[in-house]
C-alpha cells in the first residue's frame, strides 16, 4: 500500500524537491494533500501534476483553486491546516514551509501518535518548548540536511556517549570577505550562496551565519542535548552534512551532494533506504575537504543568538521574528547587510518578559516582537 503523504508548504523549493522524490518513487508514495499560501500558479501546477485529494492556500485563493482544481477539498491554510491533517490522517507530514504557522499542526499530530518530517527550523526554534514535550507519543524525522545528518549517525548509538555533535557551516557567500566589506554588500550578493540552491531568507540567514546558530538550537531541542555539546565548524565545500563525536575517539559523518533531494528521500523511506540515488559522490573528484573554526568577529550573528539561546530560551519566539523582519528589511533595500544582527539583538533587548512555554504566548510573542522589530527599522530609515 502506497503511503499517503501531506506535503505543507509544497510551493516553495524544498516543496517542489520533495514532489519530485514522490513523483520519481510515485509505486510508493501518493501526495495526498499539498498546501502553498500566495503562489498560486505553483500549486495549479501541483494540482495538475500530482492530482492531490487537498489543497490549502491563503483564503483570498481558495476560490480561484476550487475554480480551476474541481472535485478538490480546497481550505484556508492559515485557519484550517490542523484541522484537515488531523481529520485525514496522512501516513506522514512533510513540513516545509518557512515561519512559525507550523507549532499547531505539528503539535496536535505528535499527540495523535503521527510521524512528521520538519525542515521548518522556525517553528522548531520558537516552538521547541512545546513541540517536544516527553508525553508527545508522535515521531520527528529532521529534513533538514544538517540534523538529517546528525539523525542518521546516531542511529543505533548510544547518546548518552555522544561526546560532541559537529555541524557544518558553507561560510556562506562572504566568507573571504574583509569584515569592513560587509556593511556595503547587497541583497543580489547574499543571494549568491557558493553551493545550495534554497529560498531567499535561508539564504540571507546563511550569509549572516544567524542559520548556524538556528541550526544548534535545532538540534538541541530534536537530539535533546546540551549546548556545550554541540559545536559548528566552517567547511566550504558542503559535502560533509554533520557529524557526531563519540567518547571513544571515534567520529561518524554522513557525506552526500549538496541537494535536498538526499535528506528528503530519506525522511520518506526511513527506515529503509531505497536503491536509487539522482547521484552519488565521487571522493577522488572532490580531492579534500577543508575545515575552519567560525568567526564571530566577521559574523557576529552566530554568538549573539546562541548566548540568548543559552540565557533564556524563552525570548527565541523573539529571535526568530526579528530576523525574518531584518532579512525582509534587508532585501527590500531599507537596512544593510551588518545591520541585520544589530536588530535582531535590539529587539530581545526590548522585550520585558517572554513565555515560550504555551502556543498563545509564543505566537503573541512572535506578533510583538515583530511590530518592535519594525518600529527600530524605521527608525533606522528616517
Amino acid at each position: 500500500m502506497k503511503k499517503k503523504v501531506f506535503v505543507v508548504g509544497a510551493s516553495g523549493a524544498l516543496g517542489n524537491i520533495a514532489l519530485q522524490v514522490i513523483s520519481d518513487h510515485s509505486d510508493l508514495f501518493e501526495p495526498i494533500g499539498i498546501t502553498g499560501y500566495e503562489n498560486v500558479n505553483t500549486i495549479l501546477d501541483q494540482c495538475a501534476s500530482f492530482n492531490p485529494l487537498y489543497i490549502g492556500i491563503k483564503k483570498e485563493f481558495c476560490g480561484l483553486i476550487k475554480d480551476k482544481c474541481p472535485n478538490k477539498y480546497v481550505f484556508d491554510v492559515e485557519k484550517e491546516l490542523t484541522d484537515v491533517l488531523i481529520e485525514f490522517s496522512p501516513d506522514m507530514t512533510l513540513f516545509l514551509s518557512s515561519g512559525i504557522g507550523a507549532i499547531r499542526p505539528v503539535v496536535s499530530l505528535l499527540r495523535s501518535g503521527k510521524t512528521v518530517g520538519i525542515a521548518n527550523k522556525e517553528s522548531i526554534i520558537a516552538g521547541g518548548k512545546v513541540i517536544f514535550r516527553k508525553d508527545s507519543p508522535g515521531f520527528i524525522v529532521p529534513i533538514d540536511s544538517e540534523p538529517s545528518a546528525i539523525f542518521q549517525a546516531l542511529l543505533g548509538e548510544d547518546k548518552n556517549a555522544v561526546r560532541s555533535i559537529i555541524i557544518t557551516a558553507s561560510g556562506g557567500p562572504f566568507w573571504n570577505r574583509d569584515k569592513d566589506e560587509l556593511k556595503y554588500v547587497l541583497p543580489k550578493d547574499a543571494l549568491k550562496h557558493p553551493n545550495w540552491k534554497m529560498g531567499k531568507k535561508i539564504t540571507i540567514d546563511s550569509a549572516t551565519m544567524a542559520n548556524k546558530a538556528f541550526e544548534v538550537i535545532e538540534a538541541h531541542f530534536l537530539f535533546g542535548m546540551p549546548y556545550n555539546k554541540i559545536k559548528a565548524i566552517v567547511h566550504r565545500e558542503s559535502i560533509i552534512h554533520s557529524l557526531v563525536e563519540f567518547e571513544d575517539g571515534n567520529i561518524k559523518a554522513v557525506l552526500s551532494p549538496t541537494s535536498m533531494y538526499y535528506p528528503i528521500q530519506f525522511a520518506l523511506t526511513y527506515p529503509n533506504r531505497l536503491n536509487s540515488a539522482p547521484g552519488y559522490l565521487s571522493l577522488p573528484e572532490i580531492g579534500k575537504l577543508s575545515f575552519y573554526e567560525m568567526n564571530c568577529i566577521k559574523f557576529p550573528a552566530f554568538c549573539e543568538i546562541l548566548q540568548i539561546a543559552k540565557e533564556d530560551e524563552n525570548f527565541l519566539p523573539a529571535v526568530v521574528a526579528a530576523d525574518e523582519t531584518a532579512v525582509k528589511a534587508f532585501l527590500s533595500d531599507k537596512i544593510r547587510f551588518t545591520d541585520i544582527h544589530r536588530i535582531i539583538i535590539e529587539t530581545v533587548s526590548k522585550i520585558n518578559s517572554a513565555d515560550a512555554t504555551s502556543i498563545n504566548g509564543i505566537e503573541q510573542l512572535y506578533k510583538d516582537a515583530i511590530i518592535t522589530a519594525n518600529n527600530i527599522i524605521r527608525r533606522r530609515t528616517i
